[in-house]
């Protein structure tokens, strides 16, 4: 209920600001609208929070009711498993039955005794045990004393136990009261005697046990639950058989009235919160009793101190209104006319500041703006004076890779005839190393700009190859690329650089296994993601962030100079390529690893092989 209220006036509030009315277009007039809309929501959101508080604190209550029903059935179990106890111990000693079954009169007299002392043990060693009486098949009864003589036989009555004490289980009887009327109450505890003597073997019932047992002894000192003005009382009927404290008539009136379950009552204007909670096993009831005003007294003096101040609030926003209007409307008027004075033709224009901080903060984050929009014209400059130096770059760059087209030429002739002469006179590993060469100069002169991730692989394995021949099975390649992925473009000579660090740095100076995987998938958005990892010597961090802040190698570079010359030139092209839109990344472990993560954007063309060089 509270949540479907607390609904619909934040829905009404949301109407009411959304609503546009003439006289509430002004300044004046939102100021107005604003501060009525303020009470009001202040009004609602105190409502809300003392109900939903009142519900909190009442379910609280029950959940502590909850609790103690839960104690009081555990405790009631272990009293009655307590009782069940003392009776089994006297019905099926040995002593009592072999009473209770002799004929011989000399011996009855004799195990009497012993019997009276099995008796007086259980009757005594216990707190809620108030007498025990064996009945025999013929109705004789055996007990040291009998008090509750009118309390058991109207138990066993109601029991259909008077005349017959067959009975297959356990019984708990009604609670009764003692005639005299100032002890009690007291229930009785029913439980069939079978014998356990040898000779005796007998299907039916030899006796029947009957306890007393107090009931206030049985239940114990009652808790008051949740507050100190609660009450927890234990019901019979319409008989309330023990409380947590003394209780009046009106008290008395609403605790036998209680439904089972969660309920409320009024009594004299004042509410309370009721829970009943039925104990099936004895036909008892557990009814706790408190005070609403005792859960929720304390909210009453916040809530009257948060409506004098919603009150003292808007009676200070009224009178402010009027000062806080003439103090923001000159400074509004005065912006508007420097933005309208405005232009862009000229730098450094900027509209001026007002006193009021709002209205400073808007003004700077004007002048802001403006700022950036020098910025960015004079950044769009650089970036086209930068795009020029790039294509010149680049036309130098090929007019280098068409000179140096010459030379191998003669390279080509020359290993295809060494490769000949390996073959002729059968050494296998010159062979192989001149035609992995062979491949190599191939590769790098007929190749283009941009190749695929195919083309590219092929030519690191002829690369390991002609490194394998030095350090035979020293060096391994791992490939984990997904089929798709081997055509997409990447620049030549991209994974070669990396993979020749891993062999002269990484590697150097350590024993096989020297493993290097390169693994490659394509991504959603259709970019590619390379992983090129070995497991040398690693690189410190310090040089890997040399290496990742894209920063030419000076003269001075340390003992990777090299690596990062390498390193420097791939994202170097990477960048001429995609400016920040690729990602290049080195993490290593000094000592274990080293992995270069590269990720690059399907945005490169293939280009055809400019120049095949001729056979030998």
């Amino acid at each position: 209920m509270v949540t479907k209220w607390a609904s619909s006036s934040i829905y009404w509030i949301g109407r009411l600001s959304n609503m546009r009315f003439g006289k509430f277009n002004s300044i004046r007039g939102r100021f107005i609208g604003s501060t009525l809309l303020f009470l009001f929501s202040m009004g609602v959101l105190i409502s809300i929070y003392n109900m939903g508080f009142e519900s909190i604190i009442e379910r609280r209550a029950y959940q502590a009711f909850e609790l103690l029903s839960n104690e009081m059935d555990r405790r009631l179990a272990m009293a009655i498993n307590e009782i069940d106890r003392a009776a089994k111990r006297v019905s099926y000693s040995t002593t009592v039955q072999q009473f209770l079954l002799t004929d011989n009169p000399s011996e009855y007299f004799k195990l009497r005794a012993s019997a009276t002392e099995v008796l007086y043990d259980s009757i005594y060693s216990s707190k809620t045990i108030k007498s025990i009486v064996l009945t025999s098949r013929n109705m004789n009864n055996f007990y040291i004393s009998d008090p509750f003589q009118e309390i058991r036989e109207k138990a066993m009555a109601e029991s259909g136990l008077a005349r017959d004490i067959t009975l297959r289980k356990p019984v708990v009887s009604n609670v009764f009261f003692h005639s005299s009327g100032t002890n009690g109450p007291y229930f009785l505890y029913f439980l069939p005697v079978r014998s356990i003597l040898d000779g005796h073997s007998e299907k039916t019932n030899i006796a029947l046990c009957s306890v007393v047992v107090d009931l206030k002894s049985f239940t114990g000192e009652l808790s008051t639950g949740i507050s100190s003005d609660s009450i927890t009382a234990l019901i019979f009927e319409d008989t309330i058989i023990n409380s947590s404290r003394e209780l009046n008539v009106v008290e008395q009136s609403i605790l036998l009235g209680a439904k089972e379950g969660r309920g409320k009552a009024n009594i004299n204007g004042e509410k309370f919160l009721t829970s009943s909670v039925s104990i099936p096993e004895f036909g008892w009831r557990i009814v706790s009793l408190t005070s609403r005003h005792s859960l929720i007294g304390d909210l009453f003096p916040i809530r009257s101190i948060g409506i004098f101040i919603i009150l003292a609030a808007g009676f200070l926003l009224f009178f402010q209104m009027q000062l806080v209007l003439r103090s923001v409307t000159n400074p509004i008027d005065q912006i508007i006319r420097d933005m309208r004075n405005l232009t862009l033709r000229k730098d450094g224009v900027r509209v001026s500041i007002p006193k009021i901080t709002e209205l400073a903060r808007l003004a700077e984050d004007i002048n802001d703006m403006l700022e950036r929009i020098e910025i960015s014209q004079k950044e769009i400059r650089k970036s086209q004076w930068n795009l020029y130096q790039s294509m010149i770059a680049q036309q130098k760059a090929e007019l280098l890779s068409y000179r140096s087209q010459i030379n191998p030429h003669f390279l080509f002739n020359t290993l295809e005839c060494v490769r000949s002469m390996a073959q002729t006179y059968g050494v296998t590993c010159i062979e192989e190393i001149c035609t992995s060469m062979a491949s190599m100069f191939r590769y790098s002169v007929s190749s283009g700009t941009i190749v695929t991730l195919q083309d590219e692989i092929k030519h690191t394995c002829d690369y390991l190859k002609v490194m394998s021949q030095r350090f035979p099975g020293k060096y391994t390649i791992k490939l984990d690329v997904q089929p798709e992925a081997m055509n997409h473009p990447i620049h030549a000579m991209f994974l070669q650089p990396i993979v020749e660090n891993s062999i002269i740095h990484g590697f150097a100076e350590k024993m096989p296994p020297c493993i290097i995987r390169i693994s490659g998938q394509l991504q959603q958005d259709g970019s590619l993601l390379l992983n090129i990892a070995d497991n040398g010597a690693g690189i410190s961090d310090e040089e890997i962030k040399k290496i990742n802040h894209v920063n030419p190698p000076t003269s001075d570079h340390t003992s990777h100079g090299k690596t990062n010359i390498g390193l420097y030139n791939i994202q170097q092209r990477l960048k001429n390529s995609f400016g920040d839109q690729y990602r290049f990344e080195i993490r290593s472990v000094k000592g274990h690893y080293t992995k270069v993560v590269i990720c690059i954007p399907k945005a490169l063309t293939i280009l055809s092989p400019q120049f095949t060089p001729p056979a030998c």
